[in-house]
């Protein structure tokens, strides 16, 4: 039955019923502790009359030897002094009543195998506590009780009984108004969040939790939740960017393909030149889809911010500049390179040797690519405390404003028609900058049209 309630009504179930057990609970203690208190008041209260009595008697009789009918005359003492629902009585030896002094007290009689004992008696539907106590004056011996109608007590009691199983049911329909109110507002995060993720079905994926200011576990999985949908709409934007940019791009070099290998299957495969031709073209284009295939998927990983590094050597930078400064004298020798080594870049770069060299190779094919008639490439290098600086400067073409704050967009060109026919896919710097800042690292890039471009590169030490 449980079991097929809501999760708001258990929760309320259970919080009446816990609360209805720590009400029944506390109030049985105090029942009980409360009637503990009247009895020995009652006790205290009986025995202090019984030695109040004996007292006056014993002070009395101290040089007195009294008999039966002198003893009767303390009686109108005894009548002043007694209270409502109070009995004096002195008796002989042998059990002789010589005087009763009562008031509103039925008669009673002890019973003598209790004698010196508080005893209970229950006696036309009220409780009588007795006490007797032996008195002995010269040859006087006789019995001395006290007895006190003590219902008044009980019916406290009772009274006090009914008021806290009164106030225990009042507990009990409380908790379950304040348990159902209570439930409602613990679970408005968790009913929040379901809406959420009904909403997220529906493909609203921009959808969130909204998260109070409280910093309980409820707030805490808010947060993860909104996170992890950041996360996961980071991941399907990036796989639909890849696909509509792998479909944009690639859209080109496939029409060239279609188109040569018709032209060939239509008559070209008779003309020997045409047929060399179109061949020709369609590697150059499938080369150029492979090369731009592998760009997308490595700048879709670099872009994967919760990807770790792997481990790595620390990289000598000015070692990896040398080796690439060789390189490209060796594949254009009319490219004027500059690069003095300065001897106080002591420390090794955070970064791998192969990511420094690749997004060295982006940063020299752009300047060779947008170069002028005579291509000059100036390197420094610094270090600043923990910091290592890589600046690249060359004399090419340069940016126009409108585009400097676009260069590291993906597939954004700023000479497009320059950039096609020198083989460009408009990713590598959007490749080097994800590179670098995977590394903790940052790249800045100024330019002056006609003038030139600077790339400064921040690398930390290890």
């Amino acid at each position: 039955m449980l079991n097929k309630l809501s999760f708001r009504w258990k929760i309320t179930i259970t919080i009446a019923v816990l609360m209805f057990f720590i009400f029944t609970i506390c109030n049985i203690i105090q029942l009980v502790s409360i009637q503990m208190s009247v009895i020995n008041q009652q006790q205290h209260r009986i025995e202090k009359r019984l030695n109040e009595t004996s007292a006056y008697l014993d002070e009395e009789y101290k040089s007195k030897r009294p008999n039966a009918n002198s003893l009767i005359e303390n009686k109108s003492y005894f009548e002043k002094i007694i209270q409502n629902n109070e009995m004096i009585r002195l008796l002989d030896k042998d059990g002789n009543v010589i005087f009763t002094v009562s008031r509103k007290m039925p008669k009673i009689h002890i019973n003598k195998d209790d004698f010196g004992e508080i005893q209970k008696y229950r006696l036309h539907n009220q409780e009588i506590l007795i006490t007797s106590k032996s008195l002995h004056y010269g040859n006087f011996h006789g019995i001395l009780e006290v007895a006190m109608n003590v219902e008044i007590f009980t019916s406290f009691v009772k009274e006090v009984f009914i008021i806290l199983i009164f106030g225990t049911i009042l507990a009990l329909i409380l908790s379950i108004f304040s348990g159902y109110f209570l439930s409602k507002k613990l679970l408005n995060p968790i009913k929040n969040l379901n809406q959420t993720m009904m909403k997220i079905k529906n493909n609203q994926l921009k959808e969130r939790v909204i998260v109070g200011e409280t910093k309980d576990e409820l707030s805490e999985l808010g947060l993860i939740f909104n996170k992890m949908m950041d996360e996961l709409e980071a991941s399907i934007t990036r796989q639909k960017r890849f696909v509509e940019d792998a479909s944009h791009e690639l859209r080109t070099p496939l029409a060239i393909i279609h188109g040569h290998l018709s032209l060939v299957n239509r008559w070209g495969k008779k003309d020997k030149s045409v047929l060399e031709n179109s061949l020709n073209t369609c590697i150059n284009e499938t080369n150029r889809m492979i090369i731009l295939t592998n760009e997308l998927l490595q700048l879709t990983k670099l872009e994967k911010s919760n990807e770790n590094i792997e481990q790595h050597e620390p990289t000598n930078v000015n070692v990896v500049l040398n080796e690439i400064v060789k390189n490209y004298k060796l594949l254009h020798e009319d490219l004027e390179i500059q690069f003095d080594l300065v001897d106080h870049v002591m420390d090794e770069a955070n970064i791998a040797k192969e990511h420094l060299m690749q997004i060295l190779i982006i940063l020299f094919d752009n300047a060779v690519k947008y170069s002028k008639d005579h291509t000059k490439i100036v390197i420094t290098t610094s270090q600043i405390g923990n910091k290592i600086e890589i600046r690249v400067k060359d004399n090419g073409i340069g940016i126009k404003e409108e585009d400097i704050n676009h260069i590291f967009d993906r597939f954004y060109r700023a000479d497009k028609a320059r950039s096609r026919a020198n083989g460009g896919n408009g990713l590598g710097l959007s490749i080097a900058k994800n590179l670098i800042e995977n590394y903790g690292g940052d790249i800045q890039i100024t330019s002056e049209h006609g003038e030139g471009t600077t790339a400064v590169i921040s690398l930390n030490t290890i």
